[in-house]
This record gives structure tokens, C-alpha cells and sequence, in this order.
């Protein structure tokens, strides 16, 4: 395989926010008198705005305060993180610095949106480290759907299968195999179902393994 470009998700996968995340986020929703139930909100993660806003409209009805409800998470999601610090996933720095050093193109394809992306890359001493990031505001339909990983193609103008995705959750791994890239699973909250986890190149337990799979695709482990 000739890798180009690695494409990284943020949350859950960079970063291990969403324990922090899920927890806000119920205690936010409760706040307004709202039960979020722990399956239901597994399947938000990946999603954009727009399609979390679909979701939970969907479910909790017209009246529900999805927007009151996302800046009370957000607020108490990050007043956690400026406090104890955010969390970085093991192996990150390392895939990182080893990726920048083999000359491979590094980008942010996250469902978030740029002002979180930009505040945890700051948190995290990691700004103007990728060579793009694009976030769930940039596209009309965020994963499970492809729009996010094609534009990420079309920026470095790189063939699908001269990149590699990583990802946690379900709708990335869909995403990315709609999108024809190959893409690894480093497992977080989502528990991905075996039919999920059979479009995977390879799921590993960490970006630590991640690492020494990519150095196996360029070759440098050979005898």
C-alpha cells in the first residue's frame, strides 16, 4: 500500500473526551427535565449538529431545547477539561511526531464543530500541527455519511486508497467505507457490532498499535 495521508477523528479517538461528553450531556439533558438513555445516546456519537438536532427532535420531540441543552454540556464539558486538563489518548504524540517524520499527510476530519476542534487542539498544545482540518459544520451530511472524508480527498487532491482513516465509532467506520478508504478501528464507548467491525483494514487496541501498523505498510519492519 503507498500511504499519502492519515485521516484522524478527534473524539474518542485523539482524545478520550466522550466519557466526559456522555456524562455532561445527560446531566445537561436532565437539567431540563430530559432521560437520555445510554444506547440511544451511543448512537450520536460521529454525528454532526445538524443530524444530532434531526436525532434528538426525532426522539424527545419539537419541543426539546437542543440548543439550550448542547451549551449547558458544552459549558460543563470544558469547564472539566480548562480544570483537570484534557485527556490524550496513549500513542497520539508518538503516531503523530513518527507520520510528520515519514512525510505523511496528517488531517482532522471530526464531526465537531471548529470552535471545539480549535479549542481542544490548543488544550492539547497541538495547534497548527495537521495539515487540515475540516469539522461537522463544513458539510451538508455528516458521518455515517462520506461528504467529510471525500472533501478531505479532494483538499490533498490523494486517491482513497493511498489514505488511512482512524476511527472509533460506527458512523465513522461507515463513513469511511462509503468514502472507499480503508480505515482502522481503535475502539472507545462504541461498542461496534462484528458486521461494523468487518469493513475495518484492522481493528487495534490503541494508537500505540496503530503506529506499528503503519510502519509495517511503509515497509520499515521488514526483516
Amino acid at each position: 500500500m503507498e500511504l499519502e495521508l492519515v485521516i484522524f477523528d478527534m473524539d474518542g479517538l485523539m482524545f478520550d473526551t466522550e466519557p466526559i461528553g456522555a456524562k455532561c450531556f445527560r446531566d445537561a439533558a436532565r437539567e431540563f427535565g430530559y432521560i437520555v438513555d445510554e444506547e440511544f445516546q451511543m448512537g450520536l456519537i460521529g454525528m454532526n449538529v445538524h443530524d444530532h438536532v434531526l436525532k434528538v427532535k426525532e426522539k424527545f420531540g419539537d419541543d426539546y431545547p437542543v440548543f439550550e441543552v448542547r451549551a449547558l454540556a458544552r459549558k460543563m464539558r470544558m469547564g472539566y477539561f480548562y480544570k483537570h486538563g484534557l485527556p490524550i489518548k496513549p500513542g497520539l504524540k508518538e503516531l503523530i511526531t513518527y507520520l510528520k517524520e515519514a512525510g505523511i499527510k496528517i488531517a482532522i476530519a471530526s464531526s465537531s464543530p471548529i470552535r471545539l476542534i480549535n479549542e481542544y487542539l490548543e488544550l492539547a498544545k497541538m495547534k497548527d500541527i495537521f495539515d487540515f482540518v475540516i469539522d461537522g459544520d463544513s458539510v451538508e451530511h455528516g458521518k455515517p455519511d462520506p461528504e467529510l472524508f471525500l472533501k478531505v480527498l479532494a483538499h490533498f487532491n490523494i486517491d482513497s486508497n493511498k489514505a488511512i482513516v482512524l476511527e472509533d465509532s460506527t458512523n465513522g467506520i461507515l463513513a469511511s467505507h462509503k468514502a472507499k478508504i480503508p480505515v482502522i478501528c481503535v475502539p472507545d464507548l462504541v461498542v461496534n457490532k462484528p458486521e461494523v467491525l468487518a469493513l475495518t483494514y484492522k481493528t487495534l487496541p490503541s494508537l500505540l498499535e496503530v503506529k506499528d501498523e503503519i510502519k509495517n505498510i511503509l515497509g520499515e519492519n521488514k526483516c
